[in-house]
């Protein structure tokens, strides 16, 4: 049995885990420590889950719910993704192409997915046995999408390309978890 401090400290990193592994990667600041809201909206949602258990029964009972769910979460972590790509895509300097590639791609993939490897003891245990998991390769594949269109001439001509590329992205998402 874990104590509550276990948990809630669990939760903050599975909860931003990309957030806190990227910024440092580029060596920038982590999300929690910049975004005041993050650790506000942890908190809360920390002790609706601890305390008001019937709100994860209510979502598996209604599907309406379940699916505002999927799309609230699945849009933020469209922005995460996107976020930290562009953020990476920025910091990384250019190597043997016109733009980073491998970087900001990586970068984002861990933004989507970082907390499951969080907290960093856990290490590769998360993919050792059934490899990468659902939300693991859809941040892969937005990232690379993301970037690949923002970088490139893909997105010439397109108006207020990286915005439609996020809507993109998280159309991806919940698409792919509903």
């Amino acid at each position: 049995y874990a104590s509550n401090a276990f948990k809630f400290v669990s939760m903050i990193f599975q909860c931003t885990g990309g957030g806190i592994l990227v910024p440092i990667l580029i060596n920038s600041i982590p999300v929690p420590l910049a975004q005041d809201a993050y650790p506000i909206a942890i908190v809360a949602s920390f002790l609706i889950h601890n305390y008001f258990p019937i709100v994860r029964e209510v979502m598996h009972l209604s599907p309406v719910f379940k699916a505002a769910l999927i799309v609230m979460y699945e849009a933020m972590r469209a922005s995460v993704v996107v976020k930290l790509t562009a953020a990476a895509g920025a910091a990384i300097a250019p190597s043997d192409f016109s733009f980073a590639v491998f970087g900001p791609i990586m970068c984002g993939a861990v933004a989507g997915c970082g907390g499951a490897f969080l907290p960093l003891n856990k290490g590769l245990d998360p993919i050792k046995t059934d490899g990468l998991n659902q939300p693991m390769i859809s941040a892969a594949i937005a990232a690379a999408f993301y970037h690949l269109f923002v970088s490139t001439r893909l997105s010439n001509g397109v108006k207020d390309a990286p915005k439609k590329a996020q809507v993109l992205v998280a159309v991806f998402f919940i698409a792919y978890n509903l």
